[in-house]
């Protein structure tokens, strides 16, 4: 059954909204990656110029039950050195995690406006990206890319809400 978190989806956004987007450090996109793992998923730095998901993608995460968990970041196309490019991308492909915890979008579709907004306000190719998405693609899409706005303890927080909280 689909978990709606209305409370806490307040609560992120309220705080989302309030502060000014900051990138998270080397040491937050570990303790994220770490806090991927401990949900079942594989995280990798995936360093094979041969992968085909990887052409034009600073990471991805696949899931089919039974089959495939996995988060990748891409480093042919992300500069791992800079943290800010790499927190970018942990974070976008953890909102991916915690919306498959949570059997879908972990926002209700009321704060979705909201979070398009604010894209379309500080980080208007985001918004423009979203226009290739279709769906529900594009729904989980629009909360990753937001989620790339936010400070680590808020991505932290709807990674634990998600998949640790009965």
């Amino acid at each position: 059954m689909k978990k709606f978190f209305t409370a806490t989806a307040a609560a992120i956004l309220a705080i989302g909204s309030a502060l000014p987007s900051q990138a998270g450090s080397f040491q937050d996109s570990l303790k994220l990656m770490d806090l991927v793992k401990e949900t079942g998923t594989q995280v990798s730095i995936n360093s094979n110029s041969f992968d085909p998901i990887c052409k034009g993608k600073s990471g991805y995460y696949q899931f089919e039950k039974g089959k495939i968990d996995l988060l990748a970041v891409c480093r042919d196309q992300v500069n791992v050195k800079d943290p800010n490019e790499l927190w970018e991308t942990v974070a976008h492909e953890a909102v991916h995690v915690a919306q498959a915890c949570n059997g879908g979008a972990y926002f209700k579709a009321q704060y979705h406006p909201r979070m398009l907004r604010e894209l379309r306000s500080l980080a208007p190719h985001y918004a423009k990206m979203l226009q290739t998405y279709r769906g529900d693609h594009q729904l989980s899409e629009l909360e990753a890319f937001w989620a790339e706005l936010q400070t680590p303890e808020t991505v932290i927080s709807m990674v634990k809400t998600a998949c640790f909280s009965n």
